[in-house]
């Protein structure tokens, strides 16, 4: 139960925090640009996910994305970093159970601001709306979903606007 908090609670973050940070990726002027944002992680592991970033638009980049100790989803690109901060938003859950297995799905919406960025991103800015689907697979054991996960899908996608000074 706890593995599947941290995982929903990561994933929400990440989903606010790669939004921003693709953009910046794309290098663009001072002009707000419009940017779309893909995420994956198939993970089954307990610790937080690494999401496979990948920004299309006004430009084309990829990366990954984990989030940091205060929370934030921390975009790692090859011309430097950017940091989303998300809002909290409600979650729907979910959740089909047959005598041998779970299947547990989320969907979370989430605002998200650029928090900063280093190297290329240096005084990025923007913001934009985000939704994260986790799809999370167990087995049945005493009769409830266990902890453990057979198989996980995080998924996010992510649009707003970005500019670069």
């Amino acid at each position: 139960m706890q593995v599947r908090k941290l995982i929903f609670a990561v994933a929400a973050t990440l989903a606010a925090s790669l939004v921003p940070t693709l953009m910046i990726a794309a290098g663009a002027s001072a002009t707000a640009k419009t940017e779309r944002f893909s995420f994956a992680d198939t993970s089954t592991s307990a610790g937080p996910p690494v999401w496979s970033v990948i920004a299309t638009g006004d430009f084309i980049a990829g990366g990954t994305a984990t989030l940091n100790s205060k929370g934030d989803l921390a975009l790692h690109l090859s011309a430097g970093t950017i940091t989303f901060h998300t809002a909290k938003e409600n979650k729907n859950v979910t959740k089909i159970q047959t005598a041998t297995a779970c299947s547990q799905a989320q969907s979370s919406p989430s605002a998200y601001t650029i928090a900063g960025g280093t190297g290329a991103y240096q005084g990025i800015s923007g913001s934009g709306r985000a939704t994260l689907d986790n799809t999370f697979v167990e087995q049945v054991v005493k009769g409830d979903c266990s902890s453990a996960f057979a198989a996980v899908q995080s998924l996010i996608t992510a649009s707003g606007s970005v500019s670069l000074p």
